[in-house]
């Protein structure tokens, strides 16, 4: 009966430790894990000249299709950059036109799902690494970009191993400068993103 009794109170233990534990995701389960994501992103360009700011917010799938909206500068609010699976858009939200344009490989830089595919076909050269900022701890996941573009050679994503997200991306150049900061917020992965949102809107331009 006292062995009946222990064995009792060690399964409840257990299960209210298991209810009241505060489940962490690591970065790899969720970028290998991520079927589609959505997030404010403040994406800066770097250069000589100096630096481009601009918010916007990012839809994306594993399938490759995306959405990019520009919420500012002002001149910039309401243009989008869609890609359908097939052709790349550019959308101007002020007058309804669209028009096909090039997928520029600095574009896909941006993107989560591009990032850790590159990631992953660097694991063998990859560092993965631990930092802390104000007693937050960060793993930092880096990878090597393809081809011979010297402006844009590796990247390193920061992850929030408190709170579960990714929340910098840097894109640097063949000196280790940096060319590219995206900063992720309102992360939010494997949420239902209506199919609409990956097709252009508006009047084809011709």
């Amino acid at each position: 009966m006292k062995l009946l009794k222990i064995m009792i109170i060690t399964i409840l233990l257990a299960a209210f430790t298991g209810c009241g534990a505060d489940k962490k995701t690591g970065a790899a389960e969720v970028l290998s894990g991520m079927e589609s994501y959505t997030a404010s992103a403040e994406v800066t360009y770097i250069s000589n000249r100096g630096q481009n700011i601009y918010e916007t917010v990012q839809y994306a799938k594993k399938d490759g299709r995306y959405r990019i909206e520009t919420l500012k500068p002002e001149q910039y609010a309401g243009t989008a950059l869609v890609y359908d699976g097939k052709m790349v858009w550019q959308t101007d939200g002020a007058n309804d036109k669209i028009k096909v344009t090039s997928n520029s490989p600095e574009r896909s830089l941006l993107l989560l799902f591009d990032f850790w595919e590159n990631h992953q076909k660097s694991m063998e050269d990859a560092v993965v690494s631990t930092a802390s900022k104000k007693g937050v701890p960060y793993s930092v996941l880096s990878a090597d970009i393809p081809g011979e573009n010297r402006s844009f050679c590796t990247e390193k994503l920061w992850f929030d191993e408190e709170k579960g997200v990714p929340v910098k991306l840097v894109v640097y150049n063949a000196d280790n400068a940096e060319k590219i900061v995206v900063n992720f917020t309102d992360f939010k992965y494997n949420e239902t993103i209506d199919e609409s949102v990956f097709l252009p809107m508006g009047e084809k331009e011709e």
